[in-house]
């Protein structure tokens, strides 16, 4: 004898049905969105202040940042304008960055203030955003991964404090005025020369250009022929002043001290023109800012601030192995 089902066991059966189904789409849709992902790359977006292959320092970073894109298998771009002073190329390239949508930028500021509002762009839109080398006036975004540059300078100030005294006269030859690392370099240097900072005659800027740099040194030492001291905050106010005391025969009577370590800068050093340096890591903030940036798309989860460190070098501390390693990465790379 057959039974039939009653329409009371029908609708519950539907039901039944209705609700395997109704589990079954979002988890297809879920693993279909999984295997999808699976094959993509992550992709982040660098944006430096300025590219430029002959400048040691952005080598050494696009270096460090080439080492975490193939590591973590990254899909990195890179972007820049020529000049450091140019924040309004940057800010064209910040609004270029955000249509291409990444998942992430890495940006280092060109500007303390302007950048601000290119920089809330970014997280307006949703991409995770991580600072690298400088910061700006508000506290944007997830990470900062760079120099502590009031450390570097007050590394500065503190090796000339040995050396000073009540009739010293200091010159500092700083990158620009709205830029943090000069601004944060500049405040170690006076922390780190404590009572003799009332001996810095002049502060003046070169925006990152070596011949400004050896133009402005011209100027300060016609205008406070006293000065026995240089401070050079970045690597072309460095260069460009070095140069202009070798050019007047000042070499070994005044002393100067540089920010970064460009292979001019180690040689000057090894001559005895520069009396100290103070040697940034930055192919470290390349691939620790391309790390940081890949681990907060994955996971969301990084530190606030990151210090990829720097070490004083002198004439007699050059060679040490630890020191090698610093000024000569490539020929340790070969080797």
């Amino acid at each position: 004898m057959i039974h039939k089902k009653s329409s009371s066991q029908k609708f519950i059966l539907l039901i039944i049905v209705l609700t395997v189904l109704a589990a079954a789409v979002p988890y297809t849709i879920f693993r279909n969105y999984q295997e999808e992902q699976a094959g993509k790359k992550v992709s982040i977006v660098f944006i430096s202040k300025r590219l430029d292959e002959n400048n040691d320092f952005w080598s050494s970073m696009v270096e460090g940042i080439n080492m975490a894109a193939s590591e973590y298998d990254i899909d990195v771009q890179l972007m820049g304008p020529e000049s450091e002073a140019d924040y309004e190329a940057q800010n064209k390239m910040i609004e270029e960055a955000i249509a291409m949508k990444p998942d992430a930028i890495a940006l280092v500021p060109s500007d303390y203030s302007i950048t601000v509002p290119y920089a809330k762009k970014i997280e307006e839109a949703g991409i995770k955003l991580v600072l690298m080398d400088s910061v700006m006036e508000e506290e944007l975004g997830l990470c900062v991964v760079a120099t502590d540059n009031v450390e570097g300078g007050k590394k500065m100030g503190e090796y000339l404090k040995q050396y000073a005294d009540s009739s010293s006269a200091i010159g500092i030859i700083a990158q620009s005025p709205t830029a943090s690392t000069a601004i944060d370099r500049e405040e170690g240097v006076r922390k780190g020369l404590g009572e003799y900072q009332s001996r810095i005659m002049e502060v003046a800027y070169c925006y990152s250009d070596a011949e400004k740099a050896y133009e402005e040194t011209i100027k300060i030492m016609e205008k406070y022929p006293q000065i026995n001291m240089i401070i050079g905050l970045n690597e072309d106010s460095a260069i460009g002043a070095a140069r202009a005391l070798k050019d007047l025969g000042l070499s070994g009577q005044t002393w100067i001290i540089g920010f970064d370590s460009s292979m001019e800068q180690v040689q000057m050093l090894e001559e005895g023109v520069f009396n100290a340096i103070v040697v940034q890591k930055p192919l470290n903030m390349g691939y620790l800012g391309i790390k940081t940036a890949y681990q907060a798309v994955m996971n969301g989860a990084v530190e606030q601030s990151i210090d990829s460190g720097s070490e004083l070098i002198t004439q007699e501390t050059i060679y040490t192995k630890e020191n090698e390693k610093l000024l000569f990465p490539f020929q340790q790379t070969q080797e």
